[in-house]
C-alpha cells in the first residue's frame, strides 16, 4: 500500500505513506523525513493481536496540526486481505484507502 497526499493551504506540507505487502515494513515521510513505524526484523510486525494500529504525529505549519494514520486489519486471515487505512487531520477524515 502506498499513498501521498499534501496538508496545509498556505505552506503545503508532503506525507508520503508505504507499507511492503510482503514483508509488513512501514514507513511514513513527512516533507523529507522518514520515519520507520513497523520493521520486518521485529516479531510484533509479524506477530499481533491487535486488529487496528493507529500511528499519531505533530506537524508545525505556522500552527501545530494532528496527523492520525490508522491501519485496520481484517479479523480473519488479515495477512492474505486488504487492509483498511484511513488518515486523519485535526480529527476530521481526510483520506481513505483499502488494499494490501
Amino acid at each position: 500500500m502506498q499513498f501521498s497526499l499534501e496538508i496545509g493551504h498556505d505552506q503545503k506540507n508532503s506525507i508520503e505513506f508505504q507499507r511492503h505487502w510482503f514483508s509488513g515494513r512501514t514507513t511514513i515521510k513527512i516533507n523529507g523525513d522518514v520515519t520507520t513505524l513497523k520493521d520486518p526484523f521485529q516479531l510484533s510486525t509479524h506477530v499481533d493481536l491487535e486488529f487496528t494500529k493507529r500511528w499519531e504525529f505533530s506537524i508545525k505549519i505556522p500552527e501545530p496540526v494532528k496527523l492520525v494514520v490508522e491501519q485496520i486489519r481484517p479479523v480473519l486471515f488479515g495477512g492474505l486481505r486488504p487492509h483498511q487505512y484511513n488518515v486523519y487531520v485535526d480529527d476530521s477524515l481526510v483520506l481513505e484507502k483499502c488494499g494490501y
